[in-house]
């Protein structure tokens, strides 16, 4: 089972304004496939980060950091 961030990463999606809170890795994994642009480092440092999360190598938190990063470069962080 995939661990709860202690902080969920809230992004921007689509062109209407939606919204969408990532709250763990698989969820993050799921993210940066589908709302994030194409390549990019911060995403694929981020994506690696979340694979690791999922199976136990690195805390969740640290991938959520990463995460965060990512979605800050692509413009994506609502903060």
């Amino acid at each position: 089972m995939t661990e709860l961030w202690e902080y969920p990463v809230e992004i921007a999606t689509g062109a209407a304004g939606g919204l969408k809170c990532v709250r763990n890795s698989r969820e993050a994994v799921a993210s940066l496939a589908t709302d994030f642009p194409k390549g990019g480092p911060d995403a694929s440092k981020a994506k690696k980060a979340c694979l690791k999360a999922v199976s136990g190598v690195i805390p969740g938190d640290s991938a959520a950091a990463a995460f965060r990063v990512a979605a800050r470069s692509a413009g994506l962080l609502r903060e």
